[in-house]
């Protein structure tokens, strides 16, 4: 299972490469919680998940989540990681403090410059289609790379 929290979502989501993260990680399900549904609602991106949540092919579904940690972190973050400890599931997030949380309690985090790592590793993606991922990050949700990731990702 892959679960996504708001941030990592809506990027891919802003720039247009969802489909991207369904064919690196191999599935045709991200399942997302209700408070990240929440999240995303209030967002721009909102009518473009509405779609994913609808296809057929591809999909984001939603999970409920009953209980949660209680650490200093958003709802869409702390569901996410409930439920990837429930589910033993792979978690797609950015937030840095909430991502090392995560692994401290033992569940495997992939954030944007990991997962664009791994689909140039895996030939997903050229030198070129980086280039203008990182751009479209940059342009469209604000999302900085550091110089040593952008030149891995560049060459």
């Amino acid at each position: 299972m892959i679960i996504a929290d708001t941030d990592f979502l809506s990027a891919f989501l802003k720039i247009d490469k969802l489909e991207l993260v369904f064919t690196a990680l191999e599935t045709k399900e991200i399942v997302i919680t209700q408070a990240v549904l929440d999240e995303i609602k209030q967002a721009p991106v909102q009518e473009k998940l509405m779609q994913v949540i609808h296809s057929k092919d591809q999909k984001v579904i939603i999970r409920e989540v009953n209980e949660i940690f209680s650490q200093n972190f958003g709802k869409g973050e702390l569901e996410s990681i409930t439920l990837a400890k429930e589910t033993n599931a792979l978690l797609l997030m950015n937030d840095q403090k909430a991502a090392k949380f995560a692994e401290s309690e033992g569940i495997t985090t992939m954030d944007i410059p990991i997962f664009l790592l791994h689909c140039k590793t895996n030939k997903l993606i050229s030198s070129k289609e980086s280039k203008e991922i990182i751009e479209l990050l940059k342009e469209k949700d604000y999302y900085e790379f550091n110089e040593e990731i952008k030149k891995i990702l560049l060459n």
